[in-house]
């Protein structure tokens, strides 16, 4: 009976290094499968962060293009503002000039003169009102547009200067404070030939960003601000009349004849602007053959003049667009996120704690597109709109990266 014990008591001592050897592949399994599971984790958090980083940054361009777009617009509406003022002025002073010649011309006739006494009164008094307002607002509005080319100096400053980098590392952080964007001395410590690609798209973007828009003046431009203001006049037809049309009628009896005709003119260079109105009104006499020729009726043509009441009155001197030639560009902003490996949250378990940094890239792109529909006259399918910052049409969306390229 003891002998047998004996045995069996052997026999149970020889499973324990079994059991134990099993425990250990059981924990190494486990530690493994936690380092794996906490790997993929922080990968997906740096690959969230660097999109997230990527897509603040594209938007971020986007609205300083669109702000660009918005206040060209601003100046441009302003400064055509200025010139429908100074064809009002013109207007009312050929009104008051009209109404004192024929003033002098009926004050011995009974009643009617006292009438046009009356009249021409009232013509004064709208006349000193409205050149006193212009000696307001013409100033005022050109001081408004000064503070628009220097808002646009300073968007154009905040794109030259790191503030993209440092927003996208903000975004980065508000995920994990580890986390890096764009650092190149962490992307060093990655395999060479992908520490090239993703260094080059850092570099490149870093000279793109504040080279993509410059600043034109109304010298170099080659006409591009005379043409937004031209169209922006014409697609007002009230507007064109008014300001570049006749703005005028025409009266035409048995022997005698009557005109208005009244007409805006614009100067616009790097150095100032004028808006020159004249009005004034005409007639002709029928002849036996004919009519005869215009002669003005007064003793001067009524004018008026922007720099009249501002002798600073600049007008749209300068204004920022897209850099180079017209073409289709856009931008792409690079958000390459790196994570160290010491920061990785794995366990140490003979050795299989995970030894490689984290990496991702991530794409986005800032474009210029006219949307269709409704609400913005679209294009026909074999035309297409060069960017520029006249319409904020600039958006921003994610893009695929690729790692064959360093555009």
């Amino acid at each position: 009976m003891t002998t047998r014990l004996f045995i069996r008591c052997a026999q149970r001592g020889q499973v324990a290094p079994v059991v134990l050897f099993g425990v250990l592949i059981a924990s190494a399994a486990l530690v493994l499968m936690f380092n794996t599971s906490q790997k993929v984790t922080e990968r997906s958090q740096v690959a969230n962060a660097a999109d997230a980083a990527a897509y603040s940054g594209a938007v971020w361009v986007a609205r300083h293009l669109n702000f660009m777009a918005y206040t060209n617009r601003a100046m441009v509406a302003n400064h055509a503002a200025v010139g429908h003022f100074v064809s009002y002025v013109s207007w009312v002073r050929y009104v008051h000039d009209s109404i004192e010649y024929i003033d002098r011309v009926t004050q011995w006739i009974p009643y009617v003169g006292q009438y046009i006494d009356m009249v021409e009164e009232i013509a004064e008094q709208v006349r000193e009102i409205t050149e006193q307002s212009a000696d307001i607002a013409v100033p005022a509005i050109d001081a408004w547009n000064a503070n628009f080319r220097a808002a646009q100096a300073e968007a154009q400053a905040s794109l030259a200067l790191n503030n993209l980098t440092e927003l996208m590392r903000a975004t980065a952080r508000a995920y994990d404070p580890d986390i890096r964007i764009n650092d190149r001395d962490e992307l060093s410590a990655l395999p060479t030939e992908i520490q090239a690609v993703l260094d080059g798209n850092v570099l490149t973007q870093l000279a793109a960003v504040p080279s993509f828009v410059s600043r034109y003046t109304a010298s170099n431009d080659r006409g591009s601000v005379q043409e937004l203001i031209d169209a922006s006049i014409d697609a007002n037809v009230d507007m064109q009349r008014w300001i570049t049309g006749e703005r005028g009628w025409r009266e035409t009896g048995l022997g005698f004849r009557l005109r208005k005709r009244g007409r805006t003119t614009m100067t616009q260079n790097a150095n100032g602007a004028d808006w020159r109105a004249n009005d004034e009104l005409q007639y002709g006499t029928r002849r036996v053959f004919g009519w005869s020729s215009w002669r003005r009726i007064g003793e001067e043509t009524s004018t008026a003049n922007a720099t009249e009441f501002d002798s600073d009155y600049s007008g749209v001197p300068a204004y920022y667009n897209v850099a180079g030639s017209p073409s289709e560009r856009g931008l792409r902003i690079a958000a390459i996120a790196t994570k160290r490996e010491a920061q990785i949250r794995t366990a140490d378990l003979l050795g299989m704690m995970s030894a490689s940094p984290i990496a991702v890239a991530a794409i986005a792109r800032v474009e210029f597109r006219r949307p269709g529909g409704n609400a913005f006259a679209a294009l026909a399918s074999n035309r297409r709109e060069y960017a520029h910052l006249f319409n904020p049409l600039w958006e921003a969306k994610l893009a695929t990266f690729e790692l064959a390229s360093t555009r």
